[in-house]
């Protein structure tokens, strides 16, 4: 297995793209390698040279321009003895799916761009009847574009990844913040209290023989206070189930990307400072409208909206989709989520115009 993953597999990061691409190359060498003089092994022991180098390139080491410059000169070679002009795409599609920075893209795409233009503008001289004008022009146009089609594909796999692990350290850092979070409450609150018994049990214990009265009334004070505790860690608890908004559009943000409906967020950051309960019911409205957009929209897109001002915490949520032709609160599924919006002084609003928009305004309390 190490010999295969020194030598032989590609690096995971890549997929399958570049297996497919080794098929790609077999398939378009059959005809050549068997030609009607039998099995060339010449060609054969060049594209086995080809195909290493190849490999070898995606590994990024300190080889890497002996790597790029041979797989160069070994197709120069395999166009004027084979025409396998296509296999000048293969060094072009590495150059720019590799990470470098612009200095390194652009050094090796002149290098890439003097062989492939030598050598194309070369075998064009020699056969320009068969290719033809158009021919030359798609040819020419095809060499010169594939490493910056490349890069640009490249750059966008490696946007999305970046995107997904920033997601995921963002998860981490909500987790993080909301142990925190409990952290504080337990040792502002309880701390305290449990410190108060404490030395409420130890003055009872005193008094108990000399003043009975007196340690009666610190008994009495020590159960008030373990009762008030133990409705503040059921009031800690009921705030652990309960879902802020940046996890909810967390989740539904990969719901949403998994049906190819790009999520906009604006101003999002305001509702960090948003009141937990507030955050609860809302994020229960993120998820119900996400839900509603991946069924029944059509869109493209799913925006969320966060405002407030003096008197209100805004979210408006819109889509591109369909829309509905008859706007009805209870076909929304949101008929619980109203009832547990008024219960905190909110308000909600349905209306469809070119996809479908909600307005959600939640008093702030006074």
């Amino acid at each position: 297995m190490k010999f295969l993953e020194d030598h032989i597999f590609f690096p995971k990061r890549l997929g399958i793209m570049p297996y497919f691409w080794t098929f790609a190359l077999i398939a378009l060498s059959s005809q050549p390698l068997f030609g009607s003089n039998g099995f060339d092994w010449i060609l054969f022991l060049l594209l086995i040279i080809f195909l290493k180098l190849y490999r070898d390139g995606y590994w990024i080491n300190r080889l890497l321009p002996i790597q790029i410059i041979g797989q160069l000169i070994i197709t120069t070679y395999l166009v004027y003895e084979y025409s396998l002009g296509t296999l000048f795409i293969f060094t072009a599609w590495e150059i720019g799916s590799l990470p470098f920075k612009n200095k390194q893209f652009y050094e090796y795409t002149i290098i890439y761009l003097v062989f492939s233009i030598l050598c194309i503008s070369g075998n064009i001289i020699v056969n320009f009847k068969s290719y033809g004008v158009y021919g030359i022009i798609i040819t020419t146009l095809f060499a010169i574009g594939s490493p910056f089609a490349a890069r640009s594909l490249g750059n966008s796999y490696r946007r999305t990844y970046r995107l997904k692990q920033n997601n995921k350290r963002l998860e981490t850092i909500i987790k993080q913040n909301e142990r925190e979070r409990i952290a504080k409450d337990l040792h502002d609150n309880l701390g305290q209290s449990f410190s108060l018994i404490t030395l409420k049990a130890e003055l009872a214990d005193k008094l108990i023989d000399k003043n009975t009265e007196q340690a009666r009334q610190e008994i009495k004070d020590i159960t008030t206070a373990s009762r008030e505790n133990l409705s503040l860690v059921r009031q800690i608890v009921s705030d652990l189930n309960q879902k802020s908004i940046a996890e909810a559009m967390i989740e539904e943000e990969t719901n949403l990307r998994i049906v190819n409906i790009i999520q906009q967020s604006n101003n999002e950051k305001i509702s960090v400072a948003w009141p937990i309960k507030v955050q609860n019911v809302l994020a229960a409205i993120i998820k119900e409208a996400s839900t509603n957009i991946i069924k029944y929209s059509k869109a493209h897109i799913a925006t969320f909206d966060f405002d407030e001002d003096d008197n209100y915490y805004i979210l408006n949520i819109s889509d591109d989709g369909i829309g509905y032709k008859k706007v009805r609160k209870d076909s929304f599924g949101l008929t619980g989520v109203s009832r547990r919006l008024s219960d905190i002084n909110g308000i909600i609003d349905i209306s469809s115009d070119h996809g479908t928009i909600l307005k959600i305004k939640v008093k702030k309390a006074d």
